[in-house]
């Protein structure tokens, strides 16, 4: 009997999106692709994009597209269980930011999750010290493949360069952390989200002292990752209008001129 996930023959134009659309497709239709023998071909392509993965071989990243329960998130869409259940979650392509709020209601953005980096996989007696809850979201559709705790324990005991690869990662996770940790405590709102516009300019690219975020931003979408209110981000977004430094163009965002929110921000500090 033909697998219902059959891989899209070379003549269709979808099968030339490459493996991670390939299998974002899949999960659209199925809503998750669960542990199965009948996973496409493509899936161990998929691990491909993952850094700490990028030492196996072929047949290795097979084995292990095998054990992955496989999941599509839309956009604005939460991961259930992700920091809770112990699993290792790895992110194929798409985009994630980790949040937590309060009883309160107050939220704040403790990072964000780029194509290519693993998350969760807390181990039990860890578990419990997580005091707050965090909710993973897709910030643009995305596919995420996950392995059991014991599959992950296995893979790091029995492939050395995949547990260097691991500890390299935390140790990257580690300076991150503390990196915001200084900036939520020493610079202003204000600072902060000229940083935060920075960092967006050098992601999209900058091209002849500009940079275009497409889509924009959404204000309560900064205002969590800056731990302000969304009334703040709006004054200082028409302030920075208001210098000629960001233009509204529909649904994106031009940063007019980079160089001039830089001295901005150097000036603040």
């Amino acid at each position: 009997m033909r697998s219902r996930y059959a891989v899209l023959p070379a003549t269709d134009d979808r099968a030339r999106t490459g493996p991670a659309d390939a299998l974002q497709r899949c999960c659209t239709m199925s809503g998750s692709l669960q542990t199965s023998p009948l996973l496409p071909a493509v899936a161990w392509q998929g691990l491909r994009q993952v850094h700490v993965l990028q030492s196996l071989t072929d047949e290795r990243l097979a084995e292990l597209a095998a054990q992955c329960r496989w999941q599509h998130l839309a956009l604005h869409q939460t991961l259930e269980g992700a920091y809770t259940d112990q699993r290792l979650y790895m992110l194929v392509q798409g985009g994630l930011r980790v949040s937590s709020y309060a009883p309160n209601g107050r939220g704040l953005t403790l990072g964000e999750i780029a194509q290519g980096v693993f998350f969760g996989g807390l181990p039990q007696q860890q578990v419990g010290c997580t005091a707050m809850p965090l909710v993973v979201e897709a910030g643009v559709p995305s596919l995420i493949a996950s392995l059991a705790h014991e599959d992950v324990e296995a893979l790091l005991m029995n492939e050395p360069q995949v547990l260097r690869a691991f500890i390299g990662r935390l140790s990257d996770l580690a300076v991150a952390l503390a990196r915001r940790m200084v900036d939520l405590g020493t610079l202003s709102v204000r600072s902060r989200l000229h940083t935060q516009l920075l960092e967006r300019a050098e992601r999209a690219g900058i091209d002849q002292g500009q940079a275009l975020l497409a889509p924009a931003p959404r204000q309560t979408d900064l205002a969590l990752m800056l731990g302000s209110s969304r009334e703040e981000v709006a004054r200082e977004m028409s302030r920075l209008v208001r210098l000629g430094l960001l233009r509204r163009e529909g649904r994106n965002l031009r940063i007019c001129h980079v160089e001039g929110l830089r001295v901005l921000l150097e000036e603040a500090r």
